[in-house]
């Protein structure tokens, strides 16, 4: 797996709140993610080219997209490796704040 970070923001005055976007590649399929931060919880999704939500990692059973081949574990664990690339201070990693 292969997690690729494009673009993103923090709001150095309220640190709970971010946005990150970036791609991952697994086995060969390349998916659009997008992580969310709001007042300290993290959501993290694979979108579509139109930023419409396919599929919530940590609630894969509900993906709306059938290219979406693998199960919930396998979405927390993607979930949590995107995760660990934003540090705990909520700097982006490679990013300049």
């Amino acid at each position: 797996m292969k997690i690729e970070i494009l673009d993103g923001w923090v709001d150095l005055n309220e640190k709970a709140c971010r946005e990150v976007s970036g791609t991952v590649n697994i086995n060969g399929y390349i998916y659009n993610w997008e992580l969310e931060t709001d007042d300290g919880f993290t959501s993290i999704c694979f979108v579509d080219d139109d930023g419409k939500i396919i599929v919530n990692l940590e609630d894969v059973e509900d993906s709306v997209d059938p290219a979406i081949n693998f199960g919930e574990d396998e979405g927390i664990e993607i979930y949590e490796e995107i995760l660990d690339l934003i540090e705990e201070d909520y700097s982006i990693e490679g990013w300049d704040e």
